[in-house]
């Protein structure tokens, strides 16, 4: 019976799954075909003409961006690949619960034999597989550009194992949270909404954090603090940072869908209408 129940969760999952791995691979090799077209020069001269507030938002110094390396890990915070890793979290948290109470297919599938937990644990462990999917095809994209395109200087697509990974997890804890939110809720479209909200919080905050000196302790209220793709890519210090903040997001992606499980087991679950 639970593997009837994964089969259904990734049938459900797979035409979101594809098509953003195609545009994920796609994007990455575009954008450092990109990157091998631009000079060195015209990177500099950007980054002077920028005010001094901007430079406060790069987690790494601008001289460090000027590399190609520096340019090529712009794609881990690019909007592209965040629309797609923050849709998927959002997506796939919302369908878990509310999403299926508002189609109606609660009311039946909640009558098999199976607890309640499973309808929280297996989506959760297909949602959680599927971010380190996307990471992966994101990572295979940046390396199939750097080997198959000339750039001014050879970039070591293995230093980016680590930021790729980050942005999976933070996926992930983005999806515990939606499901919890999901479990509270009858209306997709309500837990897609606070969802969101509580998303551009986050990232709202961090950057308040990063530019106001005195609102420093700020970042401790936001998780997309722990959300640094960059800095573990060029820190010394990458593998120790990375176990730290992909840990603290898989925790806090672990804890929301254990809530949403917890919800889930207890409530009602009403007729749609």
């Amino acid at each position: 019976m639970n593997w009837a129940v994964c089969v259904k969760i990734i049938r459900d999952a797979r035409w979101q799954l594809l098509v953003s791995a195609a545009l994920l691979f796609a994007f990455a090799w575009l954008f450092v075909w990109m990157n091998s077209l631009i000079k060195i020069g015209l990177w500099s001269t950007f980054l002077d003409m920028l005010p001094n507030f901007v430079h406060k938002l790069m987690p790494v110094p601008a001289k460090e961006l000027l590399s190609p390396t520096g340019r090529i890990s712009l794609v881990f915070v690019h909007i592209v690949p965040m629309i797609l890793f923050v849709g998927w979290a959002l997506v796939r948290g919302s369908e878990m619960i509310s999403g299926e109470i508002e189609s109606g297919r609660f009311e039946v599938l909640l009558t098999l034999p199976l607890p309640r937990p499973v309808w929280v644990i297996i989506p959760g462990i297909v949602t959680f597989l599927g971010a380190m999917m996307l990471a992966a095809v994101l990572w295979a994209g940046l390396w199939a550009g750097c080997h198959r395109i000339h750039l001014a200087e050879p970039v070591d697509t293995t230093r980016f194992h680590l930021a790729a990974l980050n942005l999976a997890m933070m996926a992930f804890a983005l999806a515990g949270m939606t499901s919890a939110i999901s479990a509270c809720s009858s209306s997709r479209g309500k837990t897609l909404a606070l969802a969101t909200v509580i998303f551009l919080a986050a990232v709202i905050v961090k950057l308040v954090a990063r530019l106001w000196t005195a609102g420093e302790w700020l970042k401790y209220l936001s998780f997309m603090t722990l959300f640094e793709p960059q800095i573990l890519i060029f820190t010394q210090e990458g593998s120790r940072i990375s176990l730290q903040y992909n840990l603290a997001l898989g925790i806090i992606g672990l804890v929301g869908h254990l809530i949403a499980a917890a919800i889930l087991t207890r409530r009602d679950i009403p007729v749609p209408r």
